[in-house]
């Protein structure tokens, strides 16, 4: 059994091995969530649904802990094995394609229990290394957050020195691709993808194209409808370990008595949905109010995927996360409730645009405020809401159509081979 301080000892030897041991361009690996380690979602979900059926790729599907449900319905030519065990070590050491979703660091690093880890290094040398960013970023991240911020989130130094290797960084649209190289320095523009993201197909397949997981949790949600009309509240997470005075939300019993008369009046309930990173006991309390009558559970827990409530609601109520730019690429209508967006700016990540011009939306500083927006939200014509949206979707969207897996598929086709379709040396 594999413990931290053998790891130690072999870790040399692994980076020998993986050095040496010639890649198969036809072993393609994959990364389960790296705090929850049962959920294969988003971008690489996407993306290996998309050639789950390709029987010239090997997919293996990298998990730690017990063996999950990943609910993979049919497919060729994969599997999933667990990151740590010997097997794991010799199948990751042929894979020449490799995804991650935040980072090598984060995704391939095993743990050890509590917050203890070791960084599996790999040789990206001989290795094609595409990272599929799990969103299209509001928030100043990674090099582009403020110092403070900086210093607590990005300490981990091998995390800088792998983005210099990364094939490719995938990013949405040209203003989108100038922010994604400012925040993965020293990574540089010509590491960027301009192919979009592949879960945004998620939103767009024909729902009987969907994988199993999805259609169920579209079912789920309907049934918690039952012809209602669905408001979701998702907001980030805060930089409370950062900032003494980053806080999150607290809600009034009075408040709540306001929210749950406006769902009354415009047929609506009311999904909550937090941030799966939660760092603190002074968390958001929408959880104290979950009624299932007219606030429900919505987090990651109960739906995986937030592509299916994306299709789902008709009103997203956010911050400074960028879920509300899958709720545009449906059309569909967002308020920001930024009640600390002063603090927010100038003492924890800190944001790349200017909310005016990106959130298309009102921007709402106070509940009051929000509980109007709601219902002027939920009243206004759609012909209407896709005015507000259309400078929106230009900034953020070069493509807006279910072929963006295709794309990321085709670019590693192009790197994987030479301008006569042979193998690379």
């Amino acid at each position: 059994m594999l413990n931290r301080l053998l790891f130690a000892v072999l870790h040399p030897l692994w980076r020998l091995v993986d050095a040496l041991l010639p890649k198969r361009p036809d072993h393609w690996a994959f990364a389960t969530h790296h705090l929850h380690t049962g959920r294969f979602i988003e971008n690489q979900r996407a993306l290996f649904e998309h050639i789950k059926n390709d029987p010239a790729i090997r997919k293996i599907i990298f998990y730690r802990g017990p063996t999950p449900d990943l609910q993979i319905e049919g497919g060729v030519r994969h599997e999933a094995v667990r990151l740590g065990s010997w097997r794991s070590f010799l199948l990751l050491a042929r894979c020449q394609v490799l995804f991650v979703t935040h980072s090598i660091s984060m995704d391939f690093s095993l743990r050890w229990g509590g917050r203890q880890f070791s960084i599996l290094k790999l040789d990206m040398k001989h290795r094609l290394v595409v990272n599929l960013w799990h969103g299209i970023p509001l928030k100043r991240l990674l090099y582009a957050t403020n110092e403070q911020t900086l210093k607590h989130t990005d300490r981990v130094k091998y995390r800088f020195e792998e983005r210099k290797h990364y094939a490719g960084l995938i990013a949405s649209s040209d203003i989108d691709s100038y922010a994604m190289a400012a925040m993965f320095f020293p990574l540089n523009y010509r590491q960027i993808w301009l192919t979009g993201l592949p879960r945004n197909d998620f939103l767009l397949n024909d729902e009987t194209q969907l994988p199993g997981y999805i259609r169920s949790s579209i079912e789920r949600i309907r049934t918690i409808r039952h012809n209602r009309r669905l408001v979701l509240y998702a907001p980030t997470y805060r930089q409370t370990d950062v900032s003494p005075d980053a806080y999150y939300y607290q809600f009034s019993d009075s408040e709540i008595a306001q929210l749950k008369a406006v769902l009354r009046a415009n047929n609506a309930v009311l999904g909550y949905r937090p941030h799966y990173f939660k760092n603190s006991d002074e968390y958001f309390n929408l959880d104290r109010y979950i009624d299932n009558e007219l606030v429900f559970d919505f987090s990651q827990a109960i739906v995986p995927e937030f592509s299916a409530i994306a299709r789902e609601c008709d009103l997203l109520v956010t911050d400074y996360s960028s879920v509300y730019i899958e709720t545009l690429y449906l059309g569909k209508p967002a308020i920001c409730f930024g009640y600390d967006i002063e603090h927010y700016q100038r003492h924890q990540d800190g944001l790349l645009y200017d909310l005016s011009l990106v959130f298309p939306g009102p921007v709402c500083h106070t509940f009051v405020a929000v509980i109007e927006a709601i219902g002027e939200r939920l009243a206004a014509p759609s012909g209407k809401i896709a005015a507000e949206q259309e400078l929106c979707e230009k900034f953020f969207f070069r493509h807006r159509d279910n072929h963006n897996s295709e794309r990321v598929r085709e670019m590693v086709r192009l790197c994987l081979t030479d301008d006569n379709g042979k193998p690379r040396a």
